[in-house]
């Protein structure tokens, strides 16, 4: 019967199942940035015992992070490196590092550069100085399209055909209580953003956040990038995001003016 192992295909199976599990709980951690044990089992439809075998696996590969304080998981170290690189693999400005450290150093303020992936937006550079704490927006994060100001500078120059399939595919879930999650609502921001040129993030992704941002198109006129800027609320009111914005987006037309050579 030609030496065939029965069990074979099970043990196949079982370590391709592992993957597919390990995977589905970043996944899910990305979805929900932090989550305690009970919680992911139930949402990966997994044994306690099961989740708690791959987490503490993926944790000691730094794929996953476990506060012990809280008790919860979240994002790992790892797969924010390995995020960020997958990002830098688009076809980047050669000098957007360059570009965006020169705004930070003339402004005194953390620059971001994001790319959109799919409904999220990531971040693959970060432009810090001296004073200027980092946030969310660190490199390697992925956050959703509709509650960052990079996100929205990215929506607002989408098609309405691609629009429309962004919606359908984004169920718009709330970050904070301020975050627009409403159809009508969103695609008044966006044309509030197009008409002055920048996007803003008032407290939409994190409690306390505010962030301004611009986008820069590819060679094709089609949204590549975002460069944005984020603070605590009281150093970045309405005010000094329309001042910021104007510096931000000269950077971000050298960095369209670069991919348009």
């Amino acid at each position: 019967m030609g030496g065939c192992n029965p069990d074979g295909g099970d043990m196949m199976l079982g370590r391709v199942q592992s993957l597919v599990r390990a995977f589905g709980i970043l996944d899910e951690l990305a979805k929900a940035r932090d989550l305690n044990l009970g919680d992911l089992a139930r949402s990966m439809d997994l044994p306690r015992s099961t989740a708690h075998r791959l987490l503490t696996t993926m944790e000691a590969l730094r794929y996953v992070a476990f506060d012990r304080r809280t008790n919860l998981w979240s994002v790992g170290e790892q797969a924010f490196k390995v995020g960020a690189a997958f990002a830098r693999a688009g076809d980047a400005p050669r000098h957007s590092a360059s570009i965006a450290r020169a705004v930070a150093d003339e402004l005194g303020q953390c620059v971001n550069v994001s790319v959109p992936k799919g409904i999220n937006i990531c971040y693959v550079e970060q432009a810090s100085v001296d004073g200027a704490g980092a946030t969310v927006a660190r490199p390697g994060a992925v956050l959703p399209l509709h509650t960052t100001a990079a996100g929205k500078a990215v929506l607002a120059h989408y098609s309405q055909s691609e629009l429309e399939v962004y919606l359908q595919a984004s169920r718009l879930r709330p970050q904070t209580s301020k975050s627009i999650v409403d159809h009508a609502h969103l695609r008044s921001e966006l044309e509030l953003t197009r008409v002055r040129g920048f996007a803003v993030d008032d407290e939409e992704q994190e409690e306390g956040l505010r962030c301004v941002a611009t986008v820069v198109m590819d060679r094709l006129g089609k949204p590549q990038r975002a460069l944005s800027i984020s603070n605590r609320g009281p150093f970045l009111d309405r005010r000094r995001m329309a001042e910021l914005a104007v510096p931000l987006g000269a950077a971000a037309r050298r960095m369209t003016a670069e991919l348009a050579s």
